[in-house]
Formats: C-alpha cells, sequence, structure tokens
C-alpha cells in the first residue's frame, strides 16, 4: 500500500508556532489522478502557491491560529492525514477508507508522533479523530481534564504530545474554532 510522506517544514523543526512544535492531522486525501507517495507534499505545495484555493480545509485551519498568510503557516507545521493514501476519487470526499487503511493509518499515528515529537497534535475532523489511536485519557489511564479536554499520546520514546479532536473546517463557525484553538494553545 501507498503511504503519503508527511508535510515537515524547516520552519517546523526551527520554531513551529510560539515556540510549539504543532502537528495538524486531517483525515484523508481524494484524487481523481494515481495515488503516489509526494500527494500530501504535492498538495501543501499547490495550496501554498494558491493553486489549491478551492480546499477550504487548507484555507481555513490558518486563521484558528491567526493567521492569514498560508505559506507562512504551513510552512510552520507537520501536516499528515490518518488514512496514509488515498481513498477514492474527488467525488469520493466522504468516504471513510478501508479497514486496512485505518489500520495503518492508527500505526502511522503513533510512528508520525514519535518520530517528529510534535508538542501538540490538533485533528481537525471528527470521524478521524474517532479512528485514532486510543489516548491515555480514552483507555482510562489518566482523566479527561475540562472544560479544554486535551488528550494524551505517550511516544515510544517516553515524549507525550497533547492531541485534541476538533470539528472539520467545513463543519464548524469560524469563531468558535478561533476561541478554541487560542485556549488550546494558551494551555
Amino acid at each position: 500500500m501507498i503511504e503519503h510522506r508527511v508535510w515537515c517544514p524547516a520552519g517546523y523543526q526551527q520554531s513551529s508556532i510560539a515556540g510549539q512544535r504543532i502537528a495538524i492531522a486531517g483525515h484523508s486525501h481524494t484524487s481523481d489522478e494515481p495515488d503516489h507517495a509526494a500527494m500530501t507534499e504535492n498538495c501543501l505545495k499547490n495550496v501554498i502557491s494558491g493553486d489549491y484555493d478551492d480546499l477550504q480545509f487548507f484555507n481555513r485551519v490558518p486563521g484558528y491560529f491567526g493567521y492569514q498568510d498560508l505559506a507562512v503557516f504551513w510552512n510552520s507545521v507537520l501536516f499528515f492525514n490518518f488514512v496514509p493514501s488515498i481513498v477514492g476519487a474527488r467525488s469520493e470526499w466522504s468516504n471513510n477508507g478501508t479497514k486496512e487503511q485505518n489500520e495503518a493509518g492508527r500505526a502511522r499515528v503513533l510512528r508520525i508522533l514519535d518520530e517528529y515529537q510534535p508538542d501538540k497534535l490538533f485533528v481537525f475532523t471528527i470521524k478521524g479523530w474517532e479512528q485514532f489511536p486510543p489516548t491515555l485519557e480514552s483507555q482510562k489511564i489518566r482523566p479527561l481534564v475540562e472544560p479544554l479536554n486535551w488528550h494524551t499520546y505517550q511516544t515510544a520514546s517516553g515524549q507525550e504530545v497533547k492531541a485534541i479532536g476538533l470539528p472539520h473546517p467545513d463543519r464548524a463557525k469560524k469563531a468558535t474554532q478561533i476561541e478554541r484553538v487560542k485556549a488550546l494553545m494558551a494551555s
């Protein structure tokens, strides 16, 4: 199975956002073209250049963090999709992925968190978040602390990564997302 490479620009390693290494996750790519490992990298390059101005996910998320400039934002964060390969044609955007893709996605999330060591992971898809590997809180190893409801992953190397599932930009009120992300970034 093809696995899309993550988007990891130099800005993520150098400073990311507000001194925190921020990872952003979506659910999946769709494409009418053949699948290939550079799908995510090519997508982000096209978003930054303005060629994919119709992909609302990539155009709205930067604003939640207070960024208007897409290039500055996307060149500062790690990005990957939960499903590691395309789930179908563009018209099949609501496809959840196969059992095999989802199993590969769960293993991949843990591998990415261990390899890239983000401080915080924002998952902008409830559908995807529900398929992510269990967190310490969902396993009842730790209590979920309100009102922010951060979850925690402990990587194989021992680092803890705060993680949160938020609605997809197509299903969220902009003002609500901005307020929530601001609070999460400050915690």
